[in-house]
């Protein structure tokens, strides 16, 4: 890991978001971009991908508590990202899909099989 590596938390709910941070140890607090939108996620996927460490996703960003797998502000817009990109190019970083949703089993299925390290690990599981 590198000295400055960043963990990436893409998640729509802020009460998610605020949960998870008071999770995390304070080294971890401070190395954390807490990201609420597809757009911001691929930012910082393209413009960080050397610091990553850590991005954890969720599948519902929009603040709806369902979406159809199509829409492109749902977390499977960010797995169609990295579906087109090479995963050698991302191949410290730990992906972890935190969403309870089957969607989110599909999202690790889908970037484990095109080659990254992913974990399916529910939000507070």
């Amino acid at each position: 890991m590198r000295e400055d590596s960043i963990i990436v938390f893409v998640e729509g709910d802020p009460t998610r978001a605020a949960l998870q941070f008071q999770r995390m140890t304070l080294t971890d607090q401070n190395r954390t971009f807490w990201v609420k939108t597809v757009p911001e996620a691929i930012d910082m996927l393209k413009n960080y991908r050397e610091r990553l460490d850590i991005v954890s996703m969720g599948y519902n960003l929009n603040g709806e508590e369902y979406n159809h797998p199509s829409r492109e502000d749902c977390g499977l817009e960010i797995v169609r990202f990295l579906e087109k990109a090479a995963p050698e190019t991302y191949a410290q970083v730990r992906f972890v899909i935190h969403s309870w949703s089957s969607a989110g089993v599909k999202m690790a299925d889908r970037l484990r099989k095109k080659g990254y390290r992913v974990i399916h690990a529910p939000f507070g599981s």
